[in-house]
């Protein structure tokens, strides 16, 4: 079951991701070697770690409180402490089943029991009169994440509607020292009718900024020099953007022998997009290069056809 809550909103690859159901004992074993050489598509995604009774019943006590103020039905599970070994952190999980088939998944802080993420999973919520609007959704959103302890940026979020869930999407993104990281941030899902549907919170470490940055004509040299060599300019409709900063995980889109999990730790990036059509006449194809905001050395990026 948990492993939806991975996939729902990890980072975008890509490369798929295949989730394999494995006994417990061979999980622990290539768990340890992922560690040692770097997560890669053959792993699980997740690994079991030891939990005292202790650190349980703190987990129990603090997923019950949560599921009462948000209206959660069912009773709990037994929490368990995992690692997610794509995204490289640690939760207790717990989840709550109501006899109507509705299943609540809640991934929960370690140390200090906030929230990572909870997702609601179940029959749909017939006859729910639709209250909620794009405009009115940020505002239920945001008592749901008073609710829970979490602290919203001022700034309007990004409102959407998401048909899958049968809900308003609203999000807040994260900026670091005024730069935006992308993928980062809090996610919260409401019904129409205003119940809470589901959060996720990714707030991943970041690196100090450098403190001499390089200027962006430098990052757009290297950018530059890296499309000449792998022969995207003289592509249709060739185009490159101008270097923005953000925050970023390096990955392995220009070196496919590291690991297939970007790196746990956020670093300043200038981002240089491309674009140019594969074969004349084509959609739009466009790859983004992350420079490093230290050095100039590239971190990695991403693809799109």
């Amino acid at each position: 079951m948990h492993a939806l809550l991975h996939l729902r909103r990890s980072p975008r690859r890509t490369t798929s991701l295949l989730v394999f159901v494995i006994p417990l004992l061979i999980v622990a074993c290539q768990a340890s070697s992922a560690k040692d050489r770097g997560w890669t598509v053959r792993d699980p995604l997740w690994s079991a770690l030891p939990q005292t009774t202790t650190q349980a019943s703190a987990a129990e006590a603090r997923a019950v409180a949560i599921a009462r103020a948000l209206g959660i039905p069912g009773n709990p599970s037994a929490p368990v402490r995992e690692r997610d070994m794509l995204r490289g952190v640690d939760y207790d999980r717990v989840e709550f089943l109501a006899p109507s088939g509705d299943t609540t998944v809640m991934e929960l802080n370690t140390e200090t029991h906030a929230p990572i993420a909870i997702i609601r999973l179940g029959p749909p919520r017939a006859g729910e009169p639709a209250t909620l609007t794009a405009a009115t959704a940020p505002g239920r959103a945001r008592a749901v994440a008073a609710i829970l302890g979490l602290a919203l940026p001022q700034a309007s979020p990004s409102v959407r509607w998401q048909p899958g869930l049968e809900a308003w999407e609203v999000t807040w993104g994260r900026e670091i020292d005024g730069h935006p990281a992308p993928g980062e941030g809090t996610v919260v899902d409401v019904t129409a009718s205003g119940a809470f549907q589901s959060v996720t919170v990714t707030g991943t470490p970041a690196a100090p900024a450098p403190a001499s940055p390089i200027p962006p004509d430098r990052a757009k040299e290297v950018a530059s020099a890296f499309a000449t060599q792998r022969q995207l300019t003289g592509r249709p409709g060739f185009s490159q953007s101008e270097p923005e900063l953000i925050w970023v995980r390096p990955n392995n889109f220009l070196d496919p022998s590291l690991s297939d999990a970007p790196e746990p730790l956020l670093r300043l990036a200038y981002a240089v997009t491309f674009r140019y059509e594969a074969m004349a006449g084509d959609e739009p194809h466009q790859v983004v290069l992350w420079i490093s905001a230290a050095d100039g050395s590239l971190l990695g990026g991403a693809e799109t056809a």
